[in-house]
């Protein structure tokens, strides 16, 4: 019988042999053509990338980590990290970050280190732990951003939060706060304190006929002489306007105040002088005390603002303290809330819309729907005057609410009419954002009306959203949740330090008006719009720009890399019917 020879299947021929060597070899110089890719990348990104042992050693620096700290490459390898620390972050920080890495998870923050010459730097870091195929750390892996211009145009931004940026004497902020201080000192000491609201008299005038320059300059002396007029402990602020507020600390009677506010006049007795032009500028003011007067600071400054209507109906150039027979404005505030719910009643609210654009194309991508009443009694009342009467009764729940329903119903009308949908900003105030349930309410709206939430974006004030921050992170989550856009409006005027800004859940950054205004004349507004829009980038943010009125400004706002813009240069506010144009 003939013997069958059997192949072995572990035997291959001298071809299959070269055809899998060459395979390996493509496979090897694809992958090393990734590496260079890689390598490339890497070196030449502007982040700032390092690789640690498990040890937390330093193995790798790119080009940027070189340049960001001033050391060299063979001046950090081998090193560890704390070769960068400043000793501006406490021992808790260094433990969360152990915690944040052995639990597996990247650890993202701020870090404050010092380059090769001291001096700090601010470095935006992600730190990620590479795991072998066994789950095992083997290196670290640190990636970040060099925020140091930011940071420095935030504190800039956190002193002019705080401070007058014309007159450089503390804000209404720093004013509110410095109140709130006083009465928290003046139960534990018992000590009584004054608050005076000084306006200067015929300053319209003197702006309107000698130009705003002067006028500038006017407020910029009267801070200076009435400081100097003040005693040890008092305080001056700019509230705004041509309105200043003094704190009087330690008062034992009434008529100290008036005995200061005399030494401030007499300061006035000579005239300012600028150019060629000079004048006689006169003081009026209103005075409130704590606690007989008001035992919060919104309550003393607006008894103190009542007294100061009182002294200019008198003909101005006087102190006037606050008595329970000036107090006007709770009748009026009486007689308001009777219209306004009357209004509600009959139906006197409209809501008119105001585009928002493009910067670069002109084209509309979304409108901000603001509310607007005309009385029969009263004829067009401005927002200003009315929303914070809704305010302070509360009254604004139901109107907030109206507008978001008239604002649904407005959109699922222009999309049954086959009008390009975009989205329409609706404003929240503080007592709304405060309400229970808010999210739930707002989502069931628009499931009433059949309006997807991408079409509805929400606003609230920078202010708003800071006073608490914990609260405000679990309602904006939420909303966010839900499927809604947010934007913080007024952004510069408030406080958000970039610690903050970052953990809030938002969209877009809304640049105030204030800044806006000035934009094309001061240097320094325009830098601080520039770190605006370079710190909302940083965190992919949309910025939008308010009050856009000529197209100066919106020129520089495209070169300043803004996104959007809202304003009369566009289209100021007008009812739903004319704003259809811009959706065709």
């Amino acid at each position: 019988m003939k013997t069958q020879k059997v192949k072995n299947p572990y035997v291959i021929s001298q071809k299959q042999a070269e055809d899998a060597l060459k395979e390996n070899e493509e496979r090897l110089r694809q992958i090393e053509d990734e590496m260079q890719k890689l390598r490339m990348f890497v070196e030449q990104t502007s982040d700032w990338v390092i690789i640690t042992n498990r040890d937390g050693n330093i193995e790798y620096v790119n080009n940027a980590a070189e340049a960001i700290s001033g050391y060299k490459k063979e001046e950090l390898i081998g090193k560890n990290p704390k070769l960068f620390k400043s000793e501006m972050h406490d021992a808790g920080f260094y433990k969360r970050i152990w915690e944040v890495l052995s639990s597996g998870s990247p650890f993202v923050d701020i870090f404050i280190n010092r380059n090769k010459k001291g001096e700090l730097f601010y470095i935006h870091q992600t730190i990620r732990p590479l795991k072998d195929k066994n789950g095992n750390v083997t290196h670290f892996v640190a990636t970040g951003k060099d925020v140091t211009q930011l940071k420095a145009m935030e504190e800039k931004l956190n002193f002019l939060a705080y401070n007058d940026i014309l007159t450089g004497i503390p804000n209404r902020n720093s004013f509110v706060e410095r109140l709130n201080n006083e009465i928290a000192r003046s139960e534990y000491r018992e000590k009584l304190f004054a608050v005076a609201v000084i306006n200067i008299d015929r300053f319209k005038y003197i702006n309107d006929t000698f130009g705003p320059a002067f006028g500038d300059h006017i407020l910029k002396i009267a801070a200076e002489r009435i400081s100097v007029a003040l005693r040890k402990g008092d305080m001056i602020a700019r509230l705004g306007g041509d309105e200043f507020g003094i704190v009087f600390v330690d008062i034992r009677r009434s008529e100290d105040t008036a005995i200061i506010f005399e030494k401030i006049r007499s300061d006035f007795l000579q005239p300012i002088r600028l150019k060629d032009e000079e004048i006689m500028v006169e003081l009026s003011a209103g005075v409130s005390f704590y606690p007989s007067d008001g035992k919060s600071a919104d309550e003393l400054i607006k008894n103190a603002n009542i007294g100061l209507t009182k002294a200019k109906k008198l003909g101005g150039n006087v102190i006037q303290f606050y008595t329970l027979e000036m107090n006007k404005r709770v009748s009026e505030l009486v007689q308001m809330e009777r219209l306004l719910f009357r209004a509600m009643k009959e139906k006197e609210f409209q809501v008119h819309y105001q585009p928002y654009w493009d910067i670069n194309t002109k084209k509309t991508v979304g409108m901000e729907a603001l509310i607007r009443w005309n009385n029969k009694e009263l004829g067009s009342v401005p927002p200003s005057r009315f929303i914070p009467v809704l305010e302070e009764t509360r009254m604004i729940m139901d109107v907030g609410a109206w507008v978001l329903r008239e604002s649904c119903r407005q959109v699922k009308e222009w999309v049954d009419k086959g009008y390009k949908a975009v989205p329409v900003s609706v404003n929240l105030s503080l007592v709304q954002f405060r309400q229970k349930d808010l999210a739930e309410m707002i989502t069931e709206t628009l499931k009433g009306y059949g309006v997807e939430p991408n079409l509805i974006t929400l606003e609230i004030t920078e202010s708003a959203l800071m006073q608490d921050t914990e609260f405000t992170n679990q309602v904006l989550n939420k909303l966010k949740g839900a499927g809604f856009s947010i934007s913080i409006d007024d952004f510069g005027t408030g406080y958000s330090s970039l610690s903050h800004l970052k953990k809030l859940p938002v969209d877009n950054l809304k640049i105030d008006i204030s800044f806006i205004r000035e934009i094309a004349h001061d240097p320094d507004t325009a830098s601080i719009v520039t770190a605006i829009i370079g710190m909302a980038h940083t965190m992919n943010l949309k910025t939008i720009a308010e009050g856009v009125e000529t197209e100066e400004q919106w020129k520089i706002l495209r070169l300043l890399r803004c996104d959007l813009a809202q304003g009369f240069y566009y289209s100021k506010p007008v009812p739903a019917g004319e704003v259809e144009k811009f959706l065709k």
